[in-house]
């Protein structure tokens, strides 16, 4: 009697460590899964941001472009009022090369300022 006891005393001490192990991997498929959803929103988030970004990006040159375009051209206008064609092209063409260049040589210079 004292043998059947013992016997029924260490079964139930024993854990089923098969229903452990699958318990175990249930729950770190459950974090992963949660952290794989976690990272998916962040991720469309972030894409959605970029995307407003590139976005106004895009229309800021579009309305550069065009401003600057009609800009050049009644400054051409304006000068003709004064000047043969050719001259006020020359000008208003000079006059954008030559802020081209200082433009791209603030830049330049920006650049190497933050490298350093």
């Amino acid at each position: 009697m004292d043998n059947t006891g013992q016997n029924h005393v260490l079964r139930r001490e024993t854990a089923d460590w098969a229903q452990l192990l699958s318990k175990t991997v249930d729950d770190l498929s459950r974090i992963a899964r949660t952290e794989m959803d976690l990272l998916e929103t962040k991720l469309a988030l972030m894409l959605d941001a970029q995307t407003d970004k590139i976005a106004g990006m895009v229309f800021l040159v579009a309305a550069l472009t065009y401003g600057a375009l009609f800009l050049s051209v009644g400054v051409v206008f304006l000068i003709h009022q004064w000047l043969a064609w050719w001259v006020s092209l020359l000008i208003t063409g000079g006059a954008i090369i030559a802020l081209g260049i200082f433009f791209q040589t603030t830049m330049s210079a920006i650049a190497r300022h933050k490298q350093s």
